[in-house]
């Protein structure tokens, strides 16, 4: 008895070795290596490390440009009380580790993996490979044509609720109304849903409860990067927020998984009988490919597979598409040269190619001057500020040893505003 309970001590403790123990003195090793070598972001908290208080984008933007300005290539940045990353915010540095292809951090997306599944983002290896290949269908050159009249449709339906206000010279929160356009816009192209988002009142109606879904899984996620107490996923449903954040992400999953079984079932039927099909071969919306497209083996994707790549697609082009609309209109509002040129250039390409009926996807390139002012508002605006990546191999950062598996911030707004990138980098030009 003695002797099993010995050998079973000497497992125990060897699993708390190698798992455990090595792996804490190997980062500890490395954290006072790098803390001695860069400078640390000030006005670390015991807590919430060099996270923010407020999560406001103009805070967050003060606060990232002012640290760009007092330690311009590198310095420590902590995630919380113990996890530290290094956070790049010159051009060069940034460009050093790009040139290793470093890997995703998990710890970022992790808290999007009960919503987004194995979706694109949260997805690695072959299954990536393999996803992504599968889903480049989508994009073709045909696809992106027929999603014009997608776009059209959603932003004639905007136009007019805008022009239908009671007072057109009161104030409107234009955020709200750029979320539904964007949502309408995905729903069309990627599900071939008429959601009518946009003019739904019913809080209560499927549509408006999945869009009501989504944002709360997006702020809840945006809410716990900066809520350290909130991190370990054991603990989180029993916080109030982890409890909405179950909810929502259910209701989510529950909407989309229901269209998806209906699309499936409806193009079984079509299949059994070619004479029902009602859909061209250019008329597929992105659900449809994604019901069909199959791999060298034959082997498709399956509904939770579709689920998540629907739920990627939302995420990754709600939000930031409707803050580049808000920017957009913000610019054009505060510069109304430029807006009038936007207009007069807009008005040619529409009176050359006979109206809106007319407009369609290759006369996008034909607004040159339209496509510089969106730029400038990408760069000046900024909707991704920053990414973080993982080393995958012993290296050197601007002089500093970084061993494999730590992680780097790479700073998109820093680079946006360098000095050494733009010549007058806070002006908008």
């Amino acid at each position: 008895m003695s002797l099993l309970l010995w050998i079973l001590l000497t497992v125990v403790g060897w699993v708390l070795l190698v798992k455990i123990v090595r792996p804490i003195l190997s980062w500890w090793r490395c954290s006072q290596y790098v803390l001695s070598h860069v400078p640390e972001a000030p006005g670390r908290h015991w807590l919430r490390g060099s996270l923010p208080e407020d999560s406001a984008t103009s805070m967050l933007k003060e606060l990232v440009l002012r640290r760009a300005k007092l330690m311009p290539r590198s310095y420590v940045f902590w995630m919380g009380p113990v996890a530290q990353m290094l956070y790049l915010s010159h051009t060069d540095t940034i460009a050093d580790c790009m040139r290793m292809s470093p890997g995703k951090f998990q710890f970022v997306y992790k808290f999007f993996k009960p919503w987004l599944g194995n979706g694109l983002l949260m997805s690695s290896g072959k299954r990536w490979t393999r996803d992504r290949r599968l889903l480049s269908h989508i994009f073709t050159p045909n696809m992106l044509r027929a999603y014009v009249s997608k776009y059209k449709e959603a932003a004639a339906t905007f136009l007019g609720l805008l022009s239908s206000l009671e007072n057109p010279e009161a104030s409107i929160e234009v955020g709200k109304c750029t979320c539904k356009l964007t949502f309408d816009v995905i729903m069309k192209c990627a599900m071939g849903c008429d959601s009518d988002i946009q003019t739904e009142t019913n809080m209560n109606s499927p549509s408006m409860r999945y869009f009501t879904a989504i944002a709360d899984v997006v702020d809840l996620t945006m809410l716990r990067y900066l809520q350290p107490w909130t991190w370990n996923d054991f603990l989180y449903p029993f916080f109030a927020s982890g409890k909405r954040y179950a909810a929502a992400v259910r209701e989510s999953h529950q909407f989309s998984e229901h269209l998806i079984r209906q699309r499936r079932k409806k193009l079984e039927e079509e299949a059994q009988d070619p004479g029902a099909s009602s859909l061209a071969k250019d008329q597929k919306d992105m659900l449809d490919i994604m019901l069909t497209v199959r791999d060298e083996d034959g082997c498709g994707l399956s509904d939770t597979d579709i689920r998540d790549q629907v739920s990627t697609f939302l995420f990754a082009g709600r939000d930031t598409s409707s803050a580049a609309l808000q920017w957009s209109m913000y610019y054009l509002t505060k510069h109304p040269d430029i807006q009038e040129k936007c207009r007069v250039e807009v008005l040619q390409v529409m009176d050359a190619c006979g109206g809106v009926e007319g407009f369609q996807h290759e006369h996008i390139c034909q607004l040159q001057y339209l496509t510089q002012f969106l730029q400038e508002v990408l760069r000046c605006a900024c909707i991704v500020a920053s990414l973080t990546r993982t080393i995958a191999k012993d290296t050197t950062i601007d002089g500093v040893k970084m061993p494999a598996g730590n992680h780097v911030v790479l700073s998109i707004m820093s680079v946006h505003y360098s000095d050494q990138a733009w010549d007058d980098p806070h002006t908008f030009n």
